[in-house]
């Protein structure tokens, strides 16, 4: 069956190509609602489709920006994904794309091969010296989320890590907490380092030395799998460095007759959207991925239309989320 082009539109509207296009491109200000209700039906009844790539090449006004990510599974990337797409600016073309280490220089050049006027990384990128250079070298603006904070691009988008993992601490000593323990990535990002920082110094801080700290695998698969090791070392509070990693433990820890909260607390980070149906109640850090998401967007446009301006940074906040996933330790321990 034949494409419905923009002409075939126009003919069954009863319009010209202009006005169809016009339309479709948000620009009614001059059309009746009769016109703008006959090209909109008539767009419908063809299952028409803009050429996006043909729009670029005739100098199209909207950008296209390409977002990289480790993975399309983790939650809180599938949150920022949904933040740029449903609450991010109008006119902006997006394409999102996973990568891991295999394909991550492949991926990057796809973006661009595409047409992306503008990158954001969501992820570390290795050989990133190399990466700024072909980048640069292209005229091709990019900014990094904390996740790559080790890029030094112009313009980024962090949260305070660092007290992120300050008020967990704080959180699980004001319980009466002492024994605490870290459950960490084996292999870590430049943020998780600084919530670990943020963490080991409040607990220090109290004079109270973490136990033990065990590494896995950043899933939930990975939090399952530690939860006898979490066993071994005898904590009576976790904290781990997101909410994925604390849903497996807890499911480890019920499989082996551990309960949550009462023998052991569990602190997440993220407060991905289902931490407040898990049962129990994930106690997390909550990351203002929305504004995240956002903000991002509105930064890479801006360094678009002036190429020149000084460095953009945005810190936002984070908030101590307590639900029932943690509590005062048991008085045996």
């Amino acid at each position: 069956m034949k494409k419905a082009s923009i002409k075939d539109v126009a003919k069954l509207a009863g319009v010209s190509i202009a006005t169809v296009s016009q339309i479709i491109n948000n620009k009614t200000e001059r059309f009746s609602d009769e016109t703008i209700h006959k090209v909109i039906n008539a767009r419908n009844e063809l299952g028409y489709i803009p050429n996006i790539a043909a729009k670029r090449l005739k100098g199209g006004t909207s950008p296209l920006i390409g977002v990289l990510i480790p993975s399309f599974r983790m939650p809180f990337f599938a949150d920022l994904i949904q933040s740029m797409q449903v609450d991010g600016p109008e006119n902006v073309d997006l394409v999102f794309m996973g990568a891991n280490e295999d394909n991550l220089e492949a991926s990057i050049y796809s973006l661009i091969e595409r047409g992306a006027d503008a990158l954001i990384f969501g992820r570390p990128i290795p050989e990133h010296q190399k990466m700024i250079e072909f980048l640069t070298k292209r005229n091709i603006p990019f900014l990094s989320l904390d996740q790559s904070a080790d890029l030094d691009a112009k313009d980024q988008v962090m949260v305070r890590e660092w007290q992120g993992g300050k008020m967990a601490a704080r959180h699980l000593m004001e319980l009466g907490h002492k024994k605490i323990t870290l459950l960490m990535a084996e292999q870590m990002t430049d943020n998780m380092h600084q919530r670990e920082a943020g963490f080991i110094s409040a607990l220090y801080y109290e004079g109270i030395e973490p136990i033990d700290n065990v590494k896995t695998q950043l899933s939930k698969h990975g939090g399952l799998v530690a939860a006898e090791k979490i066993m071994a070392t005898g904590a009576t509070a976790v904290f781990t460095l997101n909410d994925e990693i604390a849903v497996g433990l807890i499911r480890g820890l019920y499989e082996h007759g551990v309960n949550v909260p009462k023998d052991v607390s569990v602190v997440g980070y993220d407060d991905t959207d289902y931490a407040e149906f898990f049962v129990p109640a994930l106690t997390t850090v909550r990351q203002p991925v929305q504004q995240i998401g956002i903000d991002a967007l509105n930064m890479i446009i801006k360094r678009l239309r002036d190429p020149d301006l000084p460095q953009q940074n945005d810190t936002l906040e984070l908030k101590l989320i307590v639900r029932e996933s943690t509590g005062v330790p048991r008085s045996d321990n």
